[in-house]
């Protein structure tokens, strides 16, 4: 059988991997291989960049001294699939961007594979989120067959599944060497995202009533949006300049947050971390303490684990046996103690498991051609969803209001698919476009006059008027949700009848079966 290369292509880095003679049909076996290059033993960036300047860098290319300006740089590109960005003289669609970054990861894989066994492949098994439906599942998997190697044959995706499950599969094949039925949580705290969801896995395999085997079953999924290591790192970059208490440049900040990201990264094993920056003929030495960042941060980690217990609590007779943390964010110290607090019936039993490769490794391993009902959580149930947490728009009273209150449209409890009455609203200041943000509460009993504590941002779209139009100019705006979870914002200028909505999607991951 021709070689199969696993592919995690993340939100912050991607990884690709190789298992050699392993067992086909049992899924067990074999030898694990990195096709990283030496130089990225910590991921390929999912980096892409575009300037006239410069063109198109990919990857690690996408973060040097050569990709400037900083704003070019694109990452969490999953996140936009079908979306477009304007970059200096050029409409990039983040679909193709995709498609060359992938592109980019399989053949830097397959130069290792020829350089070690003599062989190249374009068969790839695709990991993918949770959370992706079934239409955005297929896209990607499009995406991928779309990237060539470098003779021009396209590749050809031979199995799927979805990240968390592939977490867990690698875990019991090859730490815990368990064939057992298991269910486990994974705690999947990455660059970008924050993934929560209980799988139920079959190391062995089962068969539907067709006789197509299957490895596991999403049970439920969960998340909070906008929050990643990305936001842990903007806390670090705060501390950082804090202690430097002058006016930076543009590029001296940009050289800050990348100082950020390292010193996160090396306080995981270290009880401090040093950096020195140069600003106005001067060059400042800065400390920074596990214990500063940790306290800095505590109020963002304790988001992940209020989300954790309220999942585990929502299922009291699916029970996980385990929870596996997953994501590099997820090596912070701070993760596995303060879940171990919340969470004392799990100690013991959270698990840290090789948590920025696991995903490809499960990949490579358990990847199989899952048809479109395997993809769906509780699958084979006709279970109602409801929203957990209130959706709503952010409003201002006034031009001088700069703190808003949020609107409720849809209330916690209600039933998907479900639309919401249409909002009007008035533009409070002249102005060429008006922006409508969507948030979900991150509590039950949320306060809307609080939105920065009580809610998180979710999505936004933006009208674009062609004009200057003048305070008081009328619009109005819907939120829609589908079967599938998928959260839609819906707004459009009513100065002139009948003009069609301007729209914007996000799948919904806090969703409940109760």
């Amino acid at each position: 059988m021709q070689p199969i290369i696993g592919l995690d292509f993340g939100n912050f880095n991607s990884f690709t991997c190789y298992i050699s003679d392993f067992d086909i049909g049992t899924r067990m076996g074999g030898e694990v291989y990195d096709l990283l290059p030496p130089k990225l033993q910590d991921g390929i960036p999912s980096v892409y960049y575009y300037s006239k300047r410069a063109g198109v860098l990919l990857g690690d290319k996408a973060i040097t001294g050569r990709a400037v300006p900083f704003q070019n740089r694109l990452r969490y590109l999953k996140r936009h699939l079908g979306e477009n960005i304007k970059l200096d003289d050029r409409n990039i669609s983040y679909d193709d961007a995709i498609v060359e970054l992938i592109q980019y990861c399989v053949r830097l894989a397959n130069e290792q594979m020829q350089q070690r066994w003599l062989v190249t492949t374009n068969i790839i098994s695709l990991s993918y989120p949770a959370t992706y439906n079934s239409a955005q599942r297929q896209r990607l998997i499009e995406l991928v067959e779309k990237a060539t190697l470098k003779d021009g044959q396209h590749l050809k995706v031979f199995g799927t599944i979805t990240e968390p499950a592939a977490a867990a599969l690698d875990y019991l094949a090859e730490f815990a060497k368990s064939d057992k039925d298991t269910t486990v949580l994974t705690y999947d705290l990455g660059g970008g995202t924050f993934d929560l969801s209980i799988v139920s896995t079959y190391p062995k395999g089962k068969k539907d009533s067709d006789g197509h085997v299957y490895y596991y079953d999403v049970i439920n999924n969960r998340g909070i949006s906008n929050l990643g290591g990305a936001e842990f790192d903007e806390i670090m970059f705060n501390l950082l300049k804090s202690k430097i208490n002058r006016k930076l440049s543009n590029n001296t900040e940009a050289f800050l947050k990348e100082e950020a990201e390292k010193i996160k990264v090396e306080l995981s094993s270290s009880d401090d971390g040093f950096t020195q920056i140069y600003v106005e003929d001067d060059y400042i030495d800065i400390n920074i303490t596990r214990d500063e960042f940790e306290k800095a941060s505590h109020d963002l980690l304790m988001k992940t684990v209020n989300a954790t217990k309220n999942i585990l609590n929502e299922h009291p007779n699916q029970k996980p046996e385990i929870i596996l943390l997953t994501g590099g964010a997820s090596q912070m110290p701070m993760v596995m103690r303060e879940l171990e607090k919340a969470l004392p019936q799990y100690k013991g039993k959270i698990i840290f498991f090789r948590p920025s490769r696991a995903i490809a490794y499960g990949a490579a391993r358990f990847g199989t051609n899952e048809k479109i009902s395997d993809v769906t959580p509780n699958k084979a149930r006709n279970v109602v969803q409801r929203v957990n947490y209130n959706l709503g728009v952010r409003y201002y009273k006034d031009a001088n209001d700069g703190k808003g209150y949020i609107t409720t449209f849809i209330p916690a409890g209600t039933k998907i698919p479900f639309t919401s009455k249409c909002i009007s609203s008035y533009k409070l200041a002249e102005g060429t476009y008006s922006t409508f943000e969507v948030y979900e509460a991150n509590k039950t009993n949320p306060d809307p006059n609080e939105p920065d504590r009580d809610f998180t941002k979710i999505m936004s779209v933006t009208i674009e008027h062609g004009r200057k139009v003048p305070a008081g100019h009328p619009h109005e705006s819907r939120l829609v949700v589908d079967k599938k979870g998928v959260l839609t914002i819906e707004a459009r200028d009513t100065s002139v009848a009948n003009l069609p909505f301007k729209k914007a999607h996000v799948q919904l991951q806090n969703l409940s079966t109760k």
